[in-house]
């Protein structure tokens, strides 16, 4: 199971509603009849316990290592990229939105097929909204790119890459949001 959420907001209290967050996975993952289920749950949680003016995205899959059967539900997230060993890539499309902001909603859960030598790129939005001096963002095109051409390299070598192209993208400007792949 792989998890990526982002708080809007910043400080303490973005903090403080992530790790309730991390607990409320940590208890419903335990015995999950569908990934939409455990979605939805936690949003109807996250939704009674979230001022007002926070919400949360999240991304939240399952990897079925031998069969490369990947399972998703995706509220109001950056849409995670395949990078296929054949140097093509893909949105991961389908989802609902962010947590905290309507209680009733119901997720949905979707699937895709990982083969050998893809590369699943979950990411938040500090990667693809990176400004460089002009102001451009550096988008999913380039965060594809850079993958695309470390697709072969280990996870960490392609986080790696990806942070230093950052780096040179934004002319060492920090980054206005997190950057968390």
């Amino acid at each position: 199971a792989m998890v990526l959420g982002d708080v809007s907001g910043k400080g303490m209290p973005a903090s403080l509603l992530m790790m309730g967050l991390q607990a409320r996975v940590q208890v419903l993952i335990e015995e999950p009849k569908s990934l939409a289920e455990v979605m939805t749950r936690l949003n109807r949680i996250t939704s009674a316990n979230c001022p007002a003016n926070r919400f949360i995205s999240l991304f939240f899959c399952i990897l079925d290592g031998d069969t490369g059967d990947l399972t998703f539900c995706n509220a109001g997230h950056n849409p995670p990229l395949i990078i296929r060993s054949n140097g093509t890539y893909e949105q991961l499309k389908g989802g609902g939105p962010v947590l905290g902001i309507l209680a009733s909603i119901d997720y949905q859960e979707y699937h895709a097929k990982l083969e050998e030598g893809d590369v699943l790129v979950i990411y938040s939005d500090g990667v693809t909204e990176a400004n460089n001096p002009a102001g451009d963002e550096f988008e999913i095109p380039g965060l594809a790119d850079t993958v695309i051409r470390n697709r072969t390299a280990q996870s960490a070598e392609i986080i790696s890459q990806i942070n230093k192209d950052l780096v040179v993208y934004t002319a060492g400007a920090p980054p206005a949001h997190d950057v968390t792949l």
